[in-house]
């Protein structure tokens, strides 16, 4: 048996280069969980750590390195790091703390008869086991994506399974009053808001003296929704002028909706000027 002291000494060197896998560099950033497999001369449940770092990117919050990702980014030696481990908790977190994550999830595959299968959440930093889920399996059996995701469940937080996404409110004044969702969120200029995603929020950005903007936007999961609310003073609103009211004829009462939708890595910026009885929305 190899002492706990020289496995994590030797599972650390396996793996150490001069930089960690970088992290989400922001004030939002996801906790960060390497997804690793440890198996005990088995072969059963092929693949089941990628399922797993699969399922935990379409319906958790957290920030995901995968065996491949790790294996790439530190020369294929993590394999050979955590069966140097066995398991330990202690080794294990060393082995994170060389990639750059806040925590490792050990999904560990032997078999004694029936497979078992293992999943441990291990704090980094703190170099401890939170929580463990044990099943046996009967021999062949492979658990499909729902029970996986249940497994899962009951070893993270429930509040990684809520997701998020952002919205950017970029507006030509400053001093304005912004609400989301039916709720006050500060002045311009502003931070940029984290809310729950998937979801549909009601803008307001309002100030004395100018026309308020109203808008509908849809937050997908992960993205980044940036709208540019361009308020006029009140006695220049186009509505007021009686050309407009003269071609127009009337102007129909009700506020304009316009729902805004950009993926992370490509915001889409959006100009609306939304008169109180109506308006024209431009898309730039």
């Amino acid at each position: 048996m190899i002492p706990i002291r020289a496995a994590f000494a030797a599972a650390v060197a396996a793996v150490a280069l001069a930089q960690p896998i970088a992290a989400v560099a922001d004030k939002d950033a996801k906790r960060s969980i390497a997804i690793l497999e440890f198996r005990g001369g088995s072969d059963a449940v092929p693949q089941i750590g990628t399922r797993a770092a699969k399922l935990l990117r379409s319906k958790s919050s957290l920030r995901i390195v995968d065996a491949e990702e790790a294996r790439t980014a530190k020369g294929g030696r993590v394999d050979a790091a955590i069966a140097k481990c066995g398991g330990e908790a202690r080794c294990v977190a060393g082995v994170g703390r060389v990639l750059g994550v806040d925590e490792v999830l050990l999904i560990g595959v032997s078999e004694f008869g029936d497979v078992i299968l293992t999943l441990q959440r291990i704090d980094v930093k703190r170099r401890r086991v939170l929580s463990r889920v044990a099943e046996a399996l009967a021999p062949g059996q492979d658990p499909d994506e729902e029970t996986l995701a249940g497994y899962l469940r009951r070893v993270l937080p429930k509040e990684d399974f809520v997701r998020h996404g952002t919205i950017r409110i970029k507006a030509n004044v400053t001093g304005a009053h912004v609400t989301i969702g039916g709720e006050q969120r500060g002045k311009t200029p502003m931070e940029p808001q984290r809310v729950i995603a998937p979801a549909s929020y009601d803008i307001s950005v309002d100030k004395a003296g100018y026309v308020g903007f109203r808008a509908t936007v849809d937050v997908p999961p992960d993205a980044v929704v940036q709208v540019r609310p361009v308020l006029t003073r009140a006695n220049d609103a186009w509505y007021k002028k009686w050309w407009v009211a003269a071609i127009a004829g009337t102007v129909v009462a009700g506020a304009v909706t316009v729902a805004i939708v950009a993926t992370r890595d490509d915001p889409t910026d959006v100009d609306v000027n939304v008169p109180p009885f109506g308006g024209l929305a431009t898309f730039r």
